[in-house]
């Protein structure tokens, strides 16, 4: 019998849930052949980037090598960059080799986007990728040294200023658990600077009327209070107009003097070369059937931050969230197998699970089929929740050791 050639492009959410899905449809099937292409070797749960980037947890507790948890599976697995997808010859083109398929599934999640705001993508940190989560605390902890032996006062305070453009879920998070580590581990470690310390100020930037502005209006008001109480300065419905190496420009016309500008504001689909592009969307995402199969071919899947999925009648898309992807990656993967035993797929059924959002040691908010709750069971229930969606029952263990040890010890300020 002719094998069937199946191959996942991304090693995120959506892709890994597929392979996990075809993993245990297709194990030990010697007529179907997995590979998968992704630029790391690794799957990163990204929804913890902000306590890797504040000293929380440990940076290989939130990564899973891929060969490790599902590699039994995997014909090819290829770490690299996928350069060009040809439809005529089903051929996928990375930066080592071509991968001929029968069946593609497209999940490439999505890049940061600037929205050609003036110097923003040359100046502005960045919270994609495990490496900008690294390159972060490094910045936050440097500058804090820095800034002891600075003398001129203006300069220090422009060093330990942190502007974080962007009020959505990443947004929050990442300020809550900064002034966490600023104020409360910094404190412990720093007994002689505490006046250097005390000059530490978070800015929170968002363009809109509100935080979170995805969620429920008793969540974003609950998100606000609990950040203005720490500290935080947030400013809404103000843009942001330009950034440079030392400052924030405001549509209002003030600037913030800053060396540490953070960019979170947005995400766009990320893009892949084609012989003949397919129909893509007003914001370039790519056109699915809600069986998640592209306009033009049944053979090609596309899920996750890619796809513009439409399951109502009005045309909305299901929103570029984790939890869509996770569930696409499954939907598509039963499709596979409809096509391979020569059914008919299936469009998805798309149940929203919930929003959840930290915002601190003890304080989380969260919304369930319209219900909204926070408080320090919300907090409980958000780490349980996001402790099951890890992979590997070690990375399960080794992130709840690193939560319980940061409740009774200072955070690690370590950098590398």
């Amino acid at each position: 019998m002719k094998k069937t050639r199946i191959v996942i492009v991304g090693g995120g959410f959506g892709g890994i849930n597929t392979l996990k899905e075809l993993h245990k449809t297709y194990h030990g099937d010697t007529n179907v052949e997995i590979s998968l292409v992704n630029n790391t070797n690794y799957f990163l749960f990204t929804p913890l980037l902000h306590e890797v980037a504040t000293g929380g947890i440990n940076p290989g507790n939130i990564v899973e090598p891929i060969r490790k948890v599902l590699g039994c599976c995997l014909k090819q697995f290829v770490v690299g960059e996928v350069t060009r997808i040809d439809t005529e010859k089903q051929e996928v083109h990375t930066t080592h080799r071509s991968l001929p398929y029968d069946i593609l599934v497209l999940a490439l999640g999505s890049k940061t986007v600037f929205y050609g705001c003036p110097g923003a993508e040359e100046h502005c940190y960045t919270l994609k990728s495990l490496d900008d989560a690294l390159a972060l605390k490094r910045r936050f902890i440097s500058q804090v040294e820095c800034a002891i032996h600075e003398k001129d006062e203006a300069k220090r305070k422009a060093m330990l200023h942190f502007c974080i453009i962007g009020g959505g879920p990443t947004g929050v998070e990442l300020a809550a658990e900064a002034q966490e580590l600023f104020f409360k581990t910094l404190t412990s470690y720093y007994p002689y600077h505490k006046d250097i310390i005390s000059e530490i100020r978070i800015s929170l930037i968002q363009k809109g009327s509100a935080l979170l502005p995805v969620l429920s209006e008793k969540i974003q008001q609950k998100a606000f209070s609990v950040l203005t109480k720490k500290g935080i300065d947030v400013k809404l419905s103000t843009g942001v107009v330009g950034v440079t190496k030392d400052s924030v420009e405001l549509d209002s016309g003030e600037k913030l003097l800053t060396q540490t500008p953070i960019w979170v504001a947005g995400v766009g689909p990320q893009t892949v070369a084609w012989d003949k592009e397919p129909e893509l969307s007003t914001r370039g995402k790519i056109l699915v059937h809600p069986t998640l199969q592209t306009k033009s071919h049944k053979n090609i899947f596309v899920i996750g931050d890619m796809a513009h999925c439409s399951i109502t009648q009005d045309g909305t898309p299901l929103p570029a969230l984790a939890q869509v992807a996770h569930k696409e990656g499954i939907a598509a993967a039963k499709n596979i197998h409809r096509i391979l035993s020569g059914k008919k797929t299936e469009p998805i059924r798309y149940v929203h699970s919930g929003n959840l959002v930290s915002l601190g040691s003890w304080m989380a908010a969260g919304e369930i089929k319209g219900r909204s709750f926070s408080g320090h069971l919300t907090w409980w229930f958000w780490r349980t929740v996001y402790l099951t969606k890890l992979i590997s029952w070690q990375k399960k263990v080794k992130v709840a050791i690193d939560w319980t040890v940061n409740l009774l010890s200072p955070r690690d300020i370590s950098h590398f």
